[in-house]
């Protein structure tokens, strides 16, 4: 596998988050190796920091170390990922009832940001500005939770199944965008209300939403 290299040297905070929104949109693909040394070259960095961010991906179920092979992007079954939809969309209806902090204006305003980024989905699907819409309202909804525990669980989970979804996302463009949009809708009208419970059930239902489509995939 070929890295490109980065242009300047990166804190390993933005290491992470780069090689995790690799393998959450599969630049990565499940069986990918990925090399220490290759890495901290790319990176402009020594192994030290890579190998803590390759803990950290370990430690989120992304990669994997196996005997013989190397450190490699970890792959799921089908029913793994039922699993983890169907825990979360448990987890989500507690997002109101766990000492959510309070909803704000900013809050709002983001999520508009956010909507109106989702309907130029609608006319060019692009799958990395789909990503990020939806890595930023998974940051806006993690910060409404005020419970430390749920908040670790929630974050971890969704990484956790966005490789399934972004690749099922690829097949269905128009589908994935319009229901986006749809949901930031919801988020829109629950933080306008104050309605943190509401909130934790806007995304229980596009969480069902996603399932659905995933099962049908499956035949």
């Amino acid at each position: 596998m070929t890295i490109n290299p980065t242009p300047e040297r990166l804190p390993a905070d933005a290491i992470f988050q780069i090689l995790r929104d690799r393998i959450c949109l599969l630049d990565y693909p499940p069986g990918t190796v990925l090399r220490e040394t290759e890495l901290a070259k790319a990176f402009g960095v020594s192994r030290t920091p890579i190998r803590a961010v390759l803990q950290r991906l370990a430690h989120g179920g992304l990669i994997e170390s196996r005997d013989g092979v190397g450190t490699i992007v970890t792959d799921l079954t089908f029913d793994e990922i039922r699993d983890i939809y169907r825990l979360r969309l448990k987890i989500a209806e507690l997002i109101g009832q766990m000492s959510p902090r309070p909803l704000t204006e900013a809050d709002g305003d983001a999520a508009e940001n956010l909507r109106q980024r989702a309907e130029a989905l609608l006319e060019t699907f692009d799958i990395t500005e789909y990503w990020q819409i939806n890595h930023d309202l998974h940051l806006l909804i993690s910060g409404v939770i005020g419970n430390a525990a749920l908040g670790q669980i929630w974050d971890h989970l969704y990484f956790q199944a966005a490789r399934m979804w972004y690749q099922h996302a690829r097949s269905e463009p128009k589908n994935v965008a319009a229901s986006l949009v749809a949901e930031l809708a919801e988020v829109n009208r629950a933080i306008a209300e104050n309605d943190a419970v509401a909130l934790g059930y806007s995304q229980r239902n596009y969480i069902a939403y996603g399932l659905a489509r995933l099962e049908a995939k499956q035949g």
